[in-house]
């Protein structure tokens, strides 16, 4: 294969400027740093793994924080679904565009890193139903030292042990 000599291109009042041909191994580079994500953007949700870091425990259906008093500054929380169905990490509040995790399988993590200022928060699972649920920790931020508590869920529990009539349970 022979490769021919290229001319020259004409840039401005007699400026010449040599362009190699692009080939395959100019090509390669640009490829591998695409493949290893240098070319890609974060989504708004990751984290940067800056922050104080808060461990947010999930399960069926309750989340537990690691931390009980929050002031204004940039928090990492560290979703752990210790359940056994997929649970997801959100944050509403001042400030916030509702930054949430993908949804997290049982066992795995996921980080959020966000910017509290003074205001109320909601962490919560914004898996269907789940914050209805009880999987929502209202948090209270100021200098101070806010705080956080837990949000019971408003669905109906059966307590009672009523024992059925022995008439067949109609009661005649």
């Amino acid at each position: 294969m022979r490769i021919s000599k290229r001319q020259p291109l004409p840039i401005e009042s007699g400026d010449t400027m040599k362009l190699r041909p692009l080939t395959s191994f100019t090509l390669v580079p640009l490829a591998a740093l695409g493949t290893f994500g240098l070319f890609t953007s974060a989504p708004a949700s990751a984290s940067s793994g800056a922050g104080t870091k808060v461990t947010a425990t999930e399960t069926e259906f309750h989340i537990a924080l690691s931390k009980k008093s929050f002031t204004p500054g940039t928090y990492t929380f560290v979703a752990k679904n210790k359940g056994t169905v997929t649970h997801a990490l959100e944050i509403t509040g001042p400030g916030l565009k509702s930054p949430r995790t993908k949804g997290i399988n049982p066992g795995k993590s996921a980080d959020l890193t966000v910017k509290l200022k003074d205001g109320k928060y909601d962490v919560f699972c914004p898996e269907p139903g789940h914050k209805a649920m009880g999987m929502n920790v209202n948090l209270v931020i100021s200098a101070s030292g806010g705080t956080s508590s837990t949000t019971t869920s408003n669905m109906p529990t059966n307590t009672s042990t009523t024992k059925a009539p022995a008439s067949g349970g109609y009661g005649y």
